[in-house]
């Protein structure tokens, strides 16, 4: 990863470009600390996997205690309104 600073890249946004373009990731600089990074452009949005939570996060035998109808309770609350 390449880093360079605000004016440096202005002066060379042509050829910094054609960088990221090849792949290149540009970290620029404002007085030694980051404020931007430029990255190649992905056309296609990262893949996101959907799956069952495992470990301490996963819901095993969760027993659900209800005493009072929930529509009931639903009607009871919303009628009181």
């Amino acid at each position: 990863m390449k880093t360079t600073n605000i004016s440096q890249f202005k002066a060379h946004i042509s050829q910094e470009l054609r960088a990221v373009r090849a792949g290149e990731r540009i970290v620029i600089m404002d007085r030694d600390i980051p404020v931007a990074e430029v990255v190649p452009y992905r056309a296609t949005a990262p893949e996101l996997a959907v799956r069952l939570p495992v470990g301490e996060l996963a819901f095993r035998d969760l027993k659900i205690r209800v005493e009072r109808d929930p529509v009931e309770l639903l009607m009871e609350e919303r009628g009181k309104r």
